[in-house]
């Protein structure tokens, strides 16, 4: 992550690669960790910062920018960040006190916090505050957590992961905190001005795999929380916990000016990992929206398996002419479980309230495959000559056997405004909740251009000798 950076490419190539892998053996061990702690300080003015607080095994901070102003004309922009565990883990005891990332005040000012606790997670090509000026240019982020590590009677508990955004005059402000395994962070720009995209193409791409091992252990999480800051802001706070958390793509307070350009993003989980004669407790995952004199804001708190909250835009003006944007959400469960046992809490969002207008998205969702997906809030799109596409799939391929399973279910509240209001309200509890194209407070202006949103969900999962309740 860099401060303030201003950025000239002429024919040029700017790369970024980070990578982490983990194959190491860990047997008859017992560690003990402190929290992480990240907290930003205040300002009076201008004021741009990133708070970031990791906790756990392969935390890759990889191509986040602060304050970043970047022009390229015919240039190849690309940001890699990919983890890898294939670790055996054999009679141990981990204990960890979570990570927090607290902002602060400030008169005007954007500012990220992001806490994250697990194993595998990956913050990547997360500017704030960026103009990107891509002429003829090409701009691709790949963002891959991949998990092949087996644990065998183990004891694993977490603190938990805790964000709060700060009080502030006039903010955009992102609050996202993940708890649990491969937490995917990737391609959230916030306050971003991209004008003009011409010729180019920008493609992020978000991919989560889960081949791990787990037999006689015990999980413990402490949950996730992300609370939003107060007073006239745009802002997103995010709550995830479990495996496999894929927060991808979505840009605050976003403008892009499209002209015969192609965006793209991908986003997908697949879990083939084996459970067996387990024990795994999570805590709740909870995100909380700040109030304001005028307010756009989302929030999103999803707890489970494969919790895909992909390619949700807030407050977004764009404009494509003879362009392309299309999105890809798929979650796909092949897993396999024998005799364990899961308990949750669930999952809650609470909207903030307004004085004046407020335009919001309060989605909740607990259980397996929340796809939560292309669900922009206060979306300006003018498409001429253009295609955007939104294609969600979720498939339920996996196998219980002698399981038990307890949520606390998903809740959700809106926020109230005093003026104009504008806001959505999902609460989903169950396998494959498909929340997808659900566009809120949309202006739409199509001239010759198609617009098409998709949604499967596929259920083909065996269970036998299982409760649910």
């Amino acid at each position: 992550m860099t401060g303030d950076e201003t950025v000239d490419l002429t024919g040029g190539r700017l790369q970024g690669r980070c990578v982490t892998e983990d194959g190491s053996f860990n047997g008859f061990s017992k560690v003990h960790t402190g929290p992480a702690e990240a907290k930003g300080g205040g300002g009076t003015f201008r004021f741009a910062q990133q708070n970031v607080a990791q906790r756990g095994r392969q935390n890759n901070d990889c191509a986040s920018r602060n304050t970043f102003s970047l022009t390229a004309s015919g240039d190849k922009i690309q940001s890699n960040c990919a983890d890898e565990d294939t670790s055996v883990s054999d009679h141990t005891y981990s204990q960890g006190r979570g990570a927090s990332a607290e902002g602060r005040s400030g008169t005007n000012f954007d500012q990220q916090n992001v806490a994250q606790a697990g194993r595998q997670n990956n913050i990547c090509d997360s500017p704030n505050y960026v103009f990107p000026d891509l002429t003829g240019s090409r701009f691709d982020t790949d963002c891959t957590n991949k998990d092949a590590s087996v644990s065998r009677h183990t004891s694993d508990k977490s603190g938990g992961a805790q964000a709060r955004g700060a009080q502030a005059g006039a903010a955009e402000v992102q609050d996202i905190a993940q708890e649990g395994r491969q937490n995917n962070f990737c391609a959230n720009p916030n306050s971003t001005d991209a004008d003009p995209v011409s010729g180019s193409r920008v493609d992020a791409d978000c991919a989560n795999k889960d081949a791990s091992l787990s037999e006689h252990t015990r999980h413990k999480g402490g949950g996730a929380q992300a609370k939003g800051g107060a007073l006239a802001l745009e802002q997103q706070n995010i709550a995830q916990e479990g495996r496999q958390n894929n927060s991808c793509a979505n840009p605050n307070l976003a403008t892009f000016d499209l002209s015969g350009a192609r965006t793209d993003t991908d986003c997908v989980n697949k879990d083939v990992s084996r459970t067996k004669h387990s024990l795994v407790k999570g805590g709740p995952a909870r995100a909380e929206g700040g109030s304001g004199e005028d307010v756009v804001q989302q929030n999103i708190a999803q707890e489970g398996r494969q919790n895909n909250a992909c390619d949700n835009a807030n407050d977004s003006d764009i404009t494509a002419t003879g362009g392309r944007s299309k999105n890809r959400c798929a979650t796909v469960d092949g897993s396999k479980n024998l005799h364990t046992v899961e308990t949750s809490r669930g999952a809650e969002a609470v909207g903030g309230s307004s004085v004046a207008d407020l335009s919001q998205q309060n989605i909740a969702q607990s259980g397996r495959q929340n796809n939560a997906c292309a669900n922009h809030n206060g979306l300006n799109a003018d498409v001429t000559g253009a295609r955007q596409d939104t294609a969600c799939v979720t498939v339920d391929r996996s196998v219980n056997a002698g399981t038990k399973k307890s949520s606390g279910g998903a809740s959700v509240e809106g926020g109230s405004s005093g003026a104009d209001l504008f806001q959505q309200n999902i609460a989903q509890e169950g396998r494959q909740n498909n929340a997808c194209g659900n566009t809120n407070n949309l202006t739409l202006t199509a001239s010759g251009g198609s617009t098409q949103n998709q949604c499967v969900a596929v259920d083909r999962s065996v269970n036998i000798g299982t409760q649910e309740d």
